[in-house]
């Protein structure tokens, strides 16, 4: 795994912001899907592919920030994240995804990076984080 790392207090304090911004992508990837099946249809208002190429920019640049900042996004409806981390248990140290879901309050989840949302399994489980 390479770039930066969390702590779980890292991640918990980043979260805030990483939803805001996966909550805006959403929002901008529903009215891009929008435009784009007008432009495709031959209904799309003038303009359109203006605020298309626009919107797509915008949904870049959110992107870019999660890759500066290592967070992984698996999805954005429901909106689910990934953070890297380096987790113990049992006195060994091994590489995990502290997972986040939009239905869930703060990160108490965490699978191995081969894993997937399907391993995840609870973060108190983990001696630290």
């Amino acid at each position: 795994m390479t770039g930066q790392r969390y702590s779980l207090e890292q991640a918990q304090a980043m979260l805030p912001e990483a939803r805001e911004r996966a909550e805006q992508a959403g929002a901008l990837v529903t009215d891009l899907q929008r435009l784009v099946e007008q432009l495709r249809s031959g209904t799309a208002p003038s303009g359109a592919a203006e605020e298309a190429a626009s919107l797509e920019a915008e949904v870049e640049a959110i992107f870019g920030w999660f890759e500066a900042q290592s967070v992984q996004v698996k999805n954005l409806a429901p909106i689910l994240l990934d953070f890297p981390a380096r987790a113990i248990r049992d006195g060994q140290a091994f590489d995990v995804l502290l997972c986040w879901r939009d239905d869930e309050p703060d990160i108490a989840y965490y699978h191995p990076p081969s894993g997937g949302y399907r391993a995840r399994e609870p973060v108190a489980m983990l001696d630290r984080v």
